[in-house]
């Protein structure tokens, strides 16, 4: 019997990306992926709508990833938005290039929903691929982090568990935060401790329930990239001595990303970096203080996320 193939595609704040997949003895096959750059949430903290120029970039990213889904004879399409989605006044109008686009009906994730189905695509993601992860016993309580351009995801649960014991999206991303804070890139340093004090408060007054954790999992774009750069790789799988980033490794690429202008960012991470080169710095940010606020002394890098949890859920679901 053929394999059965389904692409699902994650509209965030900052890019929408597509991943196709196969079903083979209750784990994923990873056929294919994409990235396209739309900056959904581009002036959204301040006005409350994602704008016409926004919208276009969205269509053109859809177009793109369906034309790339041609030869991959996928079955069904699952489209799924997250903070941008969530927020925007006119979500309706962000409905309607996913309907007229793919064929399918957005499904708009509440906070809890994208949390949870980013624990359970990052621990499928870290299996047999770190193996200083492989190493750590089942059980092991972990933070996985998700940090978006407009909301970070955190949630904890215990090394080999499908299911997450505390999930919380906090709206905090990469890009409200740089939009709201900073003025310039470099940002200034009394702009740079307004944003950790702000992105600091808001984990102080909203993750009351969650508790410390030595082990962090970066499942984004962020964290993704973070590694990359830091192992010098070209793509996720060409990391022999694995994906992890010591805590203090973490704190020095935050300050030297804070010092760069777009362009030495730019330059830092050509390939996977177009369009992100005025958040990432940001999204780092964030990552540091979270790993402060956990006491965490180790980060662990996914390949998947969201929309690789979306994919496994699919899956199981429809056996």
């Amino acid at each position: 019997m053929a394999e059965r193939r389904i692409a699902t595609i994650d509209i965030g704040t900052n890019t929408a990306l597509l991943f196709v997949a196969g079903w083979e003895n209750e784990r994923l096959n990873d056929l294919h992926g994409a990235s396209g750059f739309v900056r959904l949430g581009e002036g959204m903290d301040a006005s409350g709508r994602v704008g016409k120029g926004a919208l276009a970039r969205l269509e053109s990213v859809l177009t793109h990833h369906m034309k790339e889904m041609e030869a991959w004879q996928v079955e069904e399409i699952i489209v799924t938005g997250t903070s941008a989605s969530r927020d925007a006044a006119n979500a309706d109008e962000i409905r309607e290039v996913v309907r007229r686009t793919t064929g399918s009906e957005l499904i708009i994730l509440r906070g809890d929903e994208e949390a949870a189905t980013t624990f359970e695509g990052a621990m499928a993601g870290l299996d047999g691929f770190d193996g200083a992860w492989d190493a750590l016993e089942e059980g092991t309580q972990v933070t996985v982090i998700d940090v978006g351009g407009g909301s970070t995801e955190f949630v904890q649960g215990a090394k080999g568990a499908h299911r997450p014991v505390f999930a919380k999206s906090l709206n905090m991303g990469s890009v409200r935060m740089m939009e709201r804070h900073f003025s310039s890139q470099p940002p200034f340093e009394k702009e740079v401790e307004a944003a950790a004090r702000d992105i600091s408060g808001m984990m102080q007054r909203e993750l009351s329930g969650a508790v410390s954790s030595q082990v962090c999992v970066g499942a984004s774009g962020t964290a993704v990239i973070l590694s990359l750069v830091h192992h010098g790789a070209d793509n996720m799988r060409a990391m022999p001595l694995g994906s992890h980033l010591a805590r203090d490794e973490v704190r020095e690429w935050k300050n030297r990303l804070l010092a760069m202008s777009a362009e030495e960012v730019l330059a830092l991470i050509p390939y996977h970096g177009k369009g992100r080169e005025d958040v990432f710095p940001t999204g780092v940010l964030i990552l540091d203080e979270a790993m402060e606020r956990f006491g965490a002394d180790t980060l662990f890098v996914s390949p998947y996320g969201v929309r690789q949890g979306v994919a496994i859920r699919h899956f199981r679901k429809s056996g």
